[in-house]
């Protein structure tokens, strides 16, 4: 530990150029980029879909905010609160504003977790329309709530009095922070496991295809992603000293971003999947272009739409419908219909555009948020009399 005589006399704390400082930096800036393309991204998913925001969306925004206003606590951990030092290297005003700035990253972490948890919930809500799947997302729901509500009730309540949390020379006490903050981490995790196993029972009864079924099983296990995190932060947490809080502290700063991070990311990334399918069926159709062996990737794949169609059948089964075969991608829409989850079959490959007559269907109208199979389908009936 440094002596006295290093302490900081300036307000302005200059940058600590230990790699842990470094590396927290660097996960910050690097998430602030990844958060707004990816902010903007769902934003023109929403438009190529013609489909107006939703709760989801309100939810998901809230939680950008609130991460933007953790980087702006970060900076003044950084450059006031002296995060890196030793706590003897401090001023009273360093540890007063290292302490309340912590306080800030806390309860901004909460909201952001929590709201951006509650967006990929109303999002699997309006994709998985059974009832009982709707009670599990509420139980989850206010767990969350719960959650949040104790992240910033520990922050504030751990000291008495509040001040003794940056002034350490104030009369009062303090509990055992360390417990309570593991506490909050080990409740996340348990959540984020519960969000993750959530879906499976109702994909893992869908009648698609193989390789659709793993790929709904694909979008929704990114969620995965988060419980690491979370697992690791946790881990972090159990090394924090609090007799040296702004030395021992940049690691679980670089996790607490890192996920918090990552849950926004993974709120986001399912419903960027109309721009990446379209991005990869511009870039097979103009390689096969090219392919001396054939026509184009979207020629063949309207062929063969068109050849299989006579194969298309469907039924109930288990409380789903059963869908026929299909080279056709899997897309977030609307499946709800009295409870049941469904999966339709359309006439054409891209959605058709709403013409506001009466009797007509439009993916906008019926289906904002779900599992959308589409294929173009021919029907022979036979009348037998």
């Amino acid at each position: 530990m440094a002596s006295d005589t290093d302490k900081l006399t300036t307000t302005t704390v200059p940058l600590n150029p230990r790699p842990e400082v470094r590396q927290a930096l660097l996960t910050v800036i690097i998430f602030c980029v990844l958060i707004a393309v990816w902010s903007a991204l769902r934003l023109y998913a929403r438009r190529v879909r013609h489909t107006p925001l939703s709760v989801e969306d309100t939810l998901f925004y809230v939680s950008v905010a609130a991460y933007y206003g953790m980087v702006v606590a970060f900076f003044l951990l950084l450059y006031f609160g002296g995060v890196g030092y030793h706590m003897n290297q401090l001023g009273k005003g360093h540890v007063a504003r290292l302490t309340q700035s912590m306080l800030a990253v806390q309860g901004l972490y909460g909201l952001s977790m929590c709201t951006s948890k509650w967006s990929i919930l109303w999002m699997l809500k309006r994709v998985f329309a059974v009832r009982m799947f709707w009670i599990c997302t509420w139980i989850i729901i206010v767990v969350q709530a719960a959650w949040m509500i104790m992240t910033l009730l520990i922050g504030l309540l751990i000291c008495r009095p509040i001040q003794k949390n940056w002034d350490p020379t104030a009369d009062g006490t303090c509990g055992d922070q360390i417990a309570g903050y593991t506490a909050v981490s080990i409740i996340n995790v348990i959540v984020d496991v519960a969000m993750c196993l959530l879906p499976i029972p109702v994909i893992w009864g869908l009648q698609v295809k193989k390789p659709y079924k793993m790929a709904l099983f694909g979008i929704f296990g990114i969620g995965l992603s988060s419980v690491v995190f979370a697992i690791i932060r946790l881990v972090s947490l159990r090394k924090i000293d609090f007799d040296d809080f702004s030395y021992s502290v940049p690691e679980v700063i670089t996790w607490t971003y890192a996920e918090c991070g990552v849950v926004i990311l993974v709120a986001c990334s399912p419903l960027l999947r109309p721009i990446f399918d379209k991005l990869f069926r511009r870039f097979l159709s103009s390689a096969k272009r090219t392919d001396q062996y054939g026509p184009s990737y979207e020629s063949r794949n309207l062929q063969n739409s068109a050849n299989t169609a006579p194969k298309m059948g469907s039924k109930m089964r288990s409380g789903f419908m059963t869908v026929g075969e299909s080279e056709e991608s899997l897309e977030l829409g609307d499946i709800r219909s009295e409870g049941r989850i469904q999966s339709r079959a359309t006439a054409s490959r891209e959605p058709r555009p709403m013409d506001g007559k009466v009797g007509t269907w439009s993916p906008e109208k019926d289906l904002k948020m779900g599992i959308m199979v589409e294929k173009e389908v021919s029907q022979t009936v036979k009348l037998v009399k």
